[in-house]
């Protein structure tokens, strides 16, 4: 079927590689489950259920004006989490012209995410005005830039970054089994919240979202960044 992020037309597929994931070619997240790829020629562009949803244009709270969908923005950066773009990458513009730009991973982030320890939906909120001092996480404790995006309960006050929220792979079910290269066993997705174990390969903690090997000889846990280095 076509689509208006790809000018060939895509085909459901529920085929990874060997590693059992894919790559969006829109927002550039991983994912397992379902996707649309394109099999003309040697082309490999591949997009994600939630990304396949998407349109031309875009009504979006962060912006007061209508987004429309524009190919090749080079030297084009997102005004949410300041990427410069490239010429292959699609990314929704102001129809103003006013110089605002989302990438399709920031265009597509949740509105809500949960939090455990908030009854209440957490909103994706867009700049932050409080003191400096008050500008930090309450997941990982570390600080927030004041025009970050970020997730915020005000009733509870709780703010979380981005990542702390939703996970550096919202689109892998916990739970789930990776295959890596130079390990011998397979990873599996878990999220820590409790008696963090250390990163095998940064030292920090892994609170969050994390790949772990089950294996009772290895004790490996490592964040997923930290993992692609790694391996």
């Amino acid at each position: 079927m076509p689509h208006p992020f790809h000018k060939h037309l895509l085909s459901l597929s529920n085929l990874h590689d060997w590693f059992g994931y894919s790559v969006c070619s829109a927002c550039h997240r991983i994912y397992q489950g379902f996707k649309y790829r394109c099999y003309k020629g040697d082309c490999r562009f591949e997009i994600d259920i939630q990304c396949m949803l998407s349109s031309h244009t875009l009504e979006h709270p962060s912006h007061e004006h209508s987004l429309r969908l524009v190919h090749n923005n080079e030297g084009t950066s997102c005004s949410a989490c300041f990427k410069r773009l490239n010429s292959w990458d699609v990314a929704y513009r102001c129809k103003k012209r006013c110089d605002f730009s989302l990438d399709v991973s920031c265009a597509t982030l949740p509105l809500t995410a949960q939090y455990k320890y908030d009854r209440h939906p957490l909103t994706l909120t867009y700049s932050d005005n409080s003191e400096p001092s008050q500008l930090y996480c309450d997941l990982c404790e570390k600080e927030r830039e004041p025009n970050d995006w970020f997730y915020y309960c005000a009733d509870c006050d709780n703010s979380l970054h981005l990542n702390c929220a939703i996970g550096d792979f919202p689109y892998l079910k916990v739970g789930n089994k990776l295959e890596v290269h130079r390990h011998e066993h397979l990873l599996t997705v878990v999220k820590n919240t409790w008696n963090c174990p250390p990163c095998k390969a940064c030292g920090e903690v892994c609170n969050g979202q994390a790949l772990e090997c089950k294996e009772s000889e290895c004790n490996l846990t490592v964040h997923w960044d930290c993992g692609q280095n790694f391996w």
